[in-house]
């Protein structure tokens, strides 16, 4: 039979289905971009892709055909293949995919004519570069260099580029000489779908200690708003126990309710307030052991009142120290600009 003109191949039909396939095996697919990558790095990371999911490189036009078909969300991640375009379809959790797919990014050079993502800032010191042709190169970047003890060394710091600039070819020589590889390269996730849901890296790179610390914050805030609105859960009941045992004791306490657990308070509060009044009375209304008693509860009054004398003026000293050493310093750039 003769092939109907204007018909898609059949390896195409057969190759839109399988991808298809493929994608609704797994709940998880993320669609990245593999532009720049070597042949050698893409064989890493399909080697490391492979215990997350399964890595395929695809036509974007037959990927675009396959998510039209099957629709839905599918259907949109159409607007994300504007590069070379890969898959990964995984049934993982997309942030751990997400990570994992950072994780096989390698540390790589500005290339000539390429468009820096990042500033590149040179530090002030010695380089592995011995004095030579190679230190020429380094001046005709435009990189303050001279040479000391022997090395070539770089004077002072230097943006030599910055994000957004086109990286001159003598910058990247300069910057493959001294060995600094500033970007790294390796698949960029352009969206991760998950069960309906189309997540983008904004949403992807999130900081794991940032997020441990707001869920602590967060558990600390829920857990005080329940105990004040004495909500009890598994996590307030032993806490809203013990402040209503502490609320009780203190009403039971402060209204003089004689119960076996708070006699002993209640006898000191009342020995404290009779001392208090005995030591409002003239000396002859008051026999030897009251006179005694209040003698020690002045003397131990003296012995705090003295202890706070002595770090006060512990701090007066300080400070007058402090300010001696401010106006002799004052002083001296006085007589220094004379």
């Amino acid at each position: 039979m003769a092939a109907v003109r204007g018909a898609p191949a059949r390896w195409k039909i057969e190759t839109v289905e399988e991808i298809k396939n493929l994608i609704s095996k797994k709940p998880v697919l993320a669609i990245v971009s593999f532009r720049g990558v070597p042949a050698n790095q893409m064989q890493n990371i399909r080697r490391n892709i492979r215990n997350e999911g399964t890595f395929k490189v695809v036509k974007n036009n037959l990927l675009k055909r396959a998510l039209e078909e099957l629709g839905g969300k599918y259907a949109e991640l159409s607007r994300y293949l504007n590069d070379q375009i890969a898959i990964i379809v995984a049934d993982t959790n997309p942030f751990k995919l997400y990570k994992r797919i950072e994780e096989t990014k390698e540390p790589a050079s500005l290339k000539p004519n390429q468009v820096s993502p990042v500033d590149v800032v040179l530090n002030a010191g010695p380089t592995s570069i011995p004095p030579g042709p190679g230190m020429g190169d380094l001046q005709l970047a435009g990189i303050p260099v001279a040479i000391e003890k022997g090395k070539v060394v770089i004077r002072e710091a230097k943006t030599i580029v910055k994000a957004g600039e086109v990286v001159k070819p003598e910058v990247a020589k300069a910057l493959e000489k001294l060995g600094i590889k500033p970007i790294k390269l390796g698949l960029e996730v352009k969206a991760i779908y998950d069960s309906g849901v189309i997540l983008t890296p904004v949403e992807l790179a999130i900081d794991p200690s940032k997020v441990m610390v707001d869920l602590q914050e967060a558990y600390m805030r829920a857990l005080n708003l329940a105990i004040n609105a004495a909500y009890v859960t598994e996590e307030t009941a032993e806490i809203l126990i013990m402040k209503a045992f502490m609320d009780a004791k203190n009403l039971a306490i402060n209204a003089c309710i004689f119960e076996p657990a708070v006699m002993p308070e209640i006898i000191a509060k009342a020995y404290s307030q009779m001392l208090a009044l005995a030591s409002k009375l003239p000396q002859e209304a008051l026999d030897e052991d009251l006179k005694s008693r209040i003698a020690g509860l002045a003397s131990t009054l003296v012995v705090e009142v003295k202890e706070t004398e002595t770090k006060e003026e512990k701090k007066e000293e300080k400070k007058e120290e402090e300010e001696k050493k401010e106006e002799e310093a004052i002083e001296g750039l006085g007589a220094l600009f004379g």
